[in-house]
């Protein structure tokens, strides 16, 4: 009896000591994950996370995919497909996952405002602009990875002018440097950094910088870096791993903004970018967008971006979002 209680107890301490050093063991297997981004400055964290090692330093192998122009990454987060996705336009991503918005969990946002303007209308140097009723009768080009279409014709809209009198094209990454060259449109909402490279372009003119800052919101929430409950279930600790290199890669961004700057061109290519626009480095005024964490945003920012979006008609019914911020201590 005494050598079965013996055997009993060696193994009763066996099992403690597994279950207190499981979660050692467990962070130091490799896992693997994927993970779906827009080639976007809004994905820089990820750029980032990527160029300093971050993802290797806790043992998660990541797989990239680049996303296409329709917001399928949206999809294949809330499914597990993906365990995350990183640079996804904000109305894209309220759009596409308004049918359940309580299935994701927000990592980041990135912000533009009226000091730290991130969008310009820009036009050729030869074309008059006397403000918005000028785009009556004239082709806007926007980025087709976006929902800015329909900003414009919210913006439009709340300036007198017949929103289906202002036709809006999508461009594709090239075309947003081509287009009003080639006069393929009359104008263009663009976005960081293209923006800036068009603005330092002697042939194309600013007409509103901080279009979207200052006809939508201010500050405006350009995109999103997010995951789902399901990822969290059951695909934990990619998933984990992942936002923790994603929460880092912030940090490096704020405290070393001049090399978060270079990691952004490297993966942006804007120098191969900025030759065939004939612009000069030196011209070009670059800013990077602000990330914010997700615990770090007041859920009423959410509230209030998706409420300009149903007013937008981006979105066709009410969906609350808010609750999608992914607290602090669901990732240590």
């Amino acid at each position: 009896m005494r050598v079965l209680l013996a055997i009993i107890d060696i193994l009763l301490a066996a099992i403690l000591v597994f279950i207190i050093e499981y979660p050692v063991i467990k962070s130091k297997k490799e896992v693997e994950g994927n993970v779906v981004y827009v080639r976007d400055i809004s994905a820089l964290p990820l750029f980032v996370a990527e160029d300093m090692g971050y993802f290797d330093s806790l043992k998660v192998k990541v797989h990239l995919e680049e996303a296409g122009i329709n917001g399928d990454e949206v999809d294949k987060v809330k499914n597990g497909t993906a365990q995350a996705a990183f640079g996804t336009d904000m109305a894209m991503f309220v759009y596409k996952g308004a049918i359940k918005p309580d299935a994701f969990k927000i990592i980041y946002v990135s912000e533009a405002s009226i000091d730290n303007p991130q969008t310009k209308l820009l036009t050729l140097r030869t074309t008059r602009y006397r403000g918005l009723k000028s785009l009556e009768g004239k082709r806007v080009g926007y980025y087709s990875r976006t929902k800015d279409n329909r900003w414009i014709k919210y913006i439009a809209k709340n300036a007198g002018i017949d929103p289906e009198k202002v036709r809006t094209l999508p461009q594709s990454p090239s075309e947003v440097l081509t287009g009003l060259t080639e006069k393929n449109v009359d104008f263009l909402l663009a976005r960081t950094p293209e923006a800036q490279i068009l603005e330092a372009s002697k042939k194309i003119k600013v007409v509103e910088d901080g279009f979207l800052e200052n006809y939508v919101s201010a500050p405006y929430i350009m995109s999103v870096g997010y995951t789902s409950v399901a990822n969290m279930q059951f695909y934990s600790e990619p998933t984990k791993r992942i936002v923790k290199a994603i929460r880092k890669a912030i940090d490096f961004i704020r405290n070393n903004p001049d090399k978060a700057m270079k990691i952004a061109d490297k993966y942006l290519e804007i120098d191969s970018t900025m030759v065939k626009l004939n612009v000069k480095p030196e011209d070009v005024k670059k800013t990077l967008p602000e990330f914010r964490k997700s615990y770090e945003v007041d859920p009423s920012e959410i509230q209030k971006a998706t409420d300009k979006m149903l007013d937008a008609e981006i979105l066709l019914k009410e969906a609350d979002f808010s609750g999608d911020l992914m607290k602090e201590q669901e990732v240590k």
